[in-house]
């Protein structure tokens, strides 16, 4: 029998500290894909809608896209975004339905003008249209903020299992196998949400040094392995949005009848979780990584040094100049630093011829109180480019990506990247967009916080990951949360969850 399926996404981590809002020209410059675009531009990709057409193509379903719209990390939607948004997938849902089942995209730690549900407030719209019983699965980033209402919402949540990301397109497949095995009457899958006092936990999720979110996802495996329950997944939440639901959570997702082995099996791996919560990796100060980088004799690869604080794929402006200043301070040559979002300085660069040396102000303009006002610099225009892209994974192999109009600027020695839009670099190809190639540099500085290690690890010969006053500092205590739920762990003394 072939399934009526509706696939969207509407994606947005949004930073409730940031004095950036986030419009739909940010969808635009990030992913706007409508109707059969979506098919075309993320086919065979590694993401989850390039999963979800994949499994639809093998199970044979009558696939209908609806809209792909994602935007970078920033602050909360605007309104007018939101609607818009929307009102496509729901005027698209009406006309194209009915549908026996819906597969979506979500972030997880969306925030709009009104409500501090984001994914809530667009799933309910959903349910407006197709009605309370359509199967519907999700998958969410692993620093999702859950709200208990997702329970009420959808069926089946998968959640990412690796940071850096390398598993969107698996964890789509995942997910639309169980909404298959629903459709066809084979489950009766309900969703059930537990979360522990908490603000900081998972190590934020990382996967890649074999910590404790490695030992967390290891007892998630084992609690859906029991009958009855068919995934367990494990967020560790996003501590950059001032939220009810911010922290970790786990959503287990059983079979109709199974409640009570759930909710044992989501408690239990609460545990788990506070049992690691004083266990996670923090930046080093940036005199300290200067201090290292200084004493470091190159040996053929580059020292690769991530600007944590500075991090756009958390909502950072992208353009503090602390680190910058430091390595020209300490005299860094034959380095490469990037993304920095400046679109005054990337325009005024790209009025300027190749080759010409040109003085001006870059950085720090966002909010010259975070990370570093703007420095003046003199260099020379080594590249220019319309700043699209098309990573190479491995996170988003195959997606197209745009930088904006962006230039190559050399200044005493360091190449430095200026994109009019934000970035997080967690490809190689970032820099090759500017003819940069960062393997052959002595050192690398990265604005990102984990995610570069997924294409910079293997180049580097060592990694200094700095907290150099950003935004996203991970210093928790220096925010002012006014709708997080309290007590809540490390901001109170808290008793175990039960």
């Amino acid at each position: 029998m072939s399934f009526r399926v509706a696939i969207l996404e509407f994606a947005h981590e949004s930073n409730t500290f940031t004095i950036r809002a986030t419009g739909l020209q940010s969808f635009r410059d990030s992913r706007f894909l409508i109707g059969e675009a979506m098919l075309e531009g993320l086919d065979g990709t590694n993401s989850e809608i390039g999963g979800a057409i994949e499994f639809a193509r093998a199970a044979g379903w009558d696939l209908v896209p609806v809209l792909a719209a994602h935007a970078n990390p920033g602050g909360p939607l605007e309104e007018a975004a939101r609607v818009e948004i929307t009102e496509r997938i729901t005027q698209a849902l009406a006309d194209q339905g009915p549908f026996d089942g819906l597969f979506v995209a979500l972030h997880g730690a969306m925030v709009t003008a009104s409500d501090q549900d984001g994914e809530g407030q667009v799933l309910h719209a959903i349910r407006a249209v197709v009605g309370p019983d359509v199967p519907i699965a999700v998958t969410l980033d692993l620093h999702a903020n859950i709200f208990d209402s997702l329970a009420d919402l959808v069926q089946i949540a998968i959640s990412y299992r690796t940071y850096p990301h390398v598993d969107m397109k698996d964890r789509a497949v995942e997910a639309c196998a169980l909404l298959q095995r629903a459709m066809a009457g084979e489950i009766a899958p309900r969703l059930q949400v537990h979360r522990p006092p908490m603000l900081v936990g998972c190590d934020d999720g990382r996967t890649t040094n074999d910590g404790p979110m490695c030992r967390i996802l290891e007892a998630a495996e084992t609690e859906a392995a029991q009958a009855g329950v068919f995934n367990v997944a494990i967020n560790a939440g996003f501590t950059d949005a001032d939220v009810w639901a911010a922290g970790p959570s786990v959503l287990v997702t059983h079979e109709t009848g199974a409640e009570a082995m759930a909710e044992a099996a989501g408690h239990r791996i609460c545990k788990v979780i506070w049992g690691y919560r004083e266990d996670w990796s923090r930046p080093m100060a940036l005199s300290a990584a200067m201090a290292q980088l200084a004493a470091h004799h190159p040996k053929g690869r580059p020292v690769v040094i991530a600007d944590f604080s500075d991090n756009p794929g958390s909502g950072a402006y992208g353009d503090c100049t602390a680190l910058l200043s430091a390595l020209l301070a300490a005299g860094v040559t034959d380095a490469a630093l990037g993304a920095f979002c400046d679109p005054a300085a990337a325009a005024e660069l790209t009025r300027a011829s190749l080759g010409a040396t040109v003085t001006l102000a870059i950085g720090g303009k966002t909010d010259p109180k975070v990370g570093g006002g703007p420095v003046t610099l003199t260099g020379e225009v080594r590249a220019l480019s319309d700043g699209h892209l098309t990573y190479e994974g491995p996170m988003l192999a195959g997606v197209a990506a745009d930088l904006g109009p962006s230039a190559c600027f050399h200044v005493a020695g360091i190449d430095i990247l200026i994109a009019s839009n934000p970035m997080q670099v967690h490809d190689l190809n970032v820099f090759r967009a500017l003819g940069i190639e960062p393997a052959e540099k002595s050192v690398v500085a990265v604005k990102s916080m984990q995610h570069f290690r997924a294409a910079f690890d293997p180049i580097a010969e060592t990694v200094l990951v700095v907290d150099a006053g950003g935004l996203c500092s991970p210093n928790v205590g220096l925010r002012d949360y006014r709708n997080l739920r309290r007590p809540v762990f490390p901001l109170e003394d808290v008793h175990a969850p039960e």
